[in-house]
């Protein structure tokens, strides 16, 4: 039976839609807000105006990247027991993951492990509202949060249909201060997601519309956003195509990518966008009699002749970008096993197309390490 489309959030999308932020917060009459935001995020010029406009609110910044089941099961203990009823999550995909577990906590007993998976929870999670800070994550429109546990190296996924956001302010504005390399990265994520979205299995007629448009405007705006971010006009189409993004894969999952990026990271604390952008062209390559039609149709929205082209356009702009190589990170052969295990028992391992186990994952692993 094939899923259904949902989208129950209220997006607020566009440059300077931060400024009715204080307005819908009024109409919604919350006591207390958790605000929740990272160290750097909270060092920006545009910070601390926004906060000092909001109302009655505890303010939490030190949400780590790849953020800690520890520290989401920290956080809403100490917001249980204080009146917090609602939260709000100004950051990258890390801050908002965190935000969304913390707002199902706040109305669920336990811990967040005892929610892991799908619908485990029995209440609707608290209200949270999402400010992304990045062109990549897509966690503004989606039931799901990611989080690590260092302590076994795994990368945890803990989604249901009460955790969708109520409200996300999507404002490119706020990327300004983002550098090239995490614009890039970002971006590149938002790409990964769109892609993956529209050759998974679950892709439906409304997830490929808004997976197309988000790969379209992601081919023709990040590299010129990358060189020049101070053109407003570039940062509003890439965070429009972050959303869309997430949008389509919210609805239609991810696939091998993730599956692979997910267990390195999990394993190795390595940036999550940073690896799928990295893994993003080596992945399609090995899937691609499996995905070639699929692939085509993205090539003739894009105005390429076959899908090979495609992957090429894809890894010439990646290596166009401010960023590291896969040689950078140090990953040693030795765990590629570990990984590949990882990746097949990952929860979207199933809507890849090409039916992938852990040979196949190792497999990829390997034909990168040279």
């Amino acid at each position: 039976m094939q899923r259904p489309f949902r989208i129950p959030v209220d997006v607020y999308l566009g440059p300077g839609c931060l400024s009715g932020l204080t307005d819908y917060l009024a109409d919604k009459g919350f006591r207390k807000l958790l605000v929740l935001s990272d160290n750097g995020v909270s060092e920006t010029p545009w910070f601390e105006p926004l906060t000092r406009s909001l109302p009655p609110h505890e303010l939490i910044k030190g949400v780590e990247p790849n953020p800690r089941v520890s520290t989401v099961d920290r956080i809403a203990l100490h917001a249980r027991g204080s009146a917090t009823d609602a939260v709000l999550a100004i950051g990258g995909g890390s801050v908002l993951d965190a935000g969304k577990a913390i707002a199902m906590l706040l109305t669920n007993d336990g811990t967040v492990m005892d929610y892991v998976g799908k619908n485990r929870f029995e209440h609707r999670a608290a209200p949270f509202i999402a400010i992304p800070t990045t062109c990549g994550t897509g966690s503004e429109v989606t039931w799901v949060s990611v989080l690590s546990e260092p302590e076994t190296g795994t990368k945890w996924s803990v989604k249901g249909d009460g955790m969708f956001p109520t409200a996300a302010f999507v404002d490119a504005d706020v990327l300004v201060t983002l550098p090239p390399s995490l614009i890039a990265a970002t971006g590149m994520d938002a790409m990964t997601h769109a892609i993956e979205a529209f050759i998974a299995r679950g892709a439906n007629p409304a997830s490929d519309a808004l997976a197309l448009q988000a790969i379209r405007l992601l081919v023709q705006f990040l590299g010129p956003c990358v060189r020049q971010p101070e053109r407003p006009e570039y940062r509003a189409r890439i965070m429009h195509a972050s959303t869309l993004a997430g949008m389509a894969f919210g609805n239609a999952d991810v696939g091998a990518v993730h599956c692979l990026s997910e267990g390195v990271g999990g394993l190795l604390d390595h940036p999550h966008g940073l690896l799928n952008t990295l893994l993003l062209v080596p992945v399609l390559r090995y899937q691609l009699p499996d995905i070639r039609d699929r692939l085509k149709e993205i090539s003739a929205f894009l105005g390429a002749p076959m899908p090979e082209t495609f992957i090429e356009r894809l890894e010439s702009m990646i290596g166009g970008f401010p960023l590291g190589r896969w040689q950078d990170l140090a990953i040693s052969p030795d765990t590629f096993g570990d990984i590949a295990r990882r990746a097949e028992q990952n929860g979207s391992n199933a809507s890849n197309r090409k039916d992938m186990r852990a040979l196949d994952y190792h497999r990829i692993l390997q034909s990168m390490a040279g």
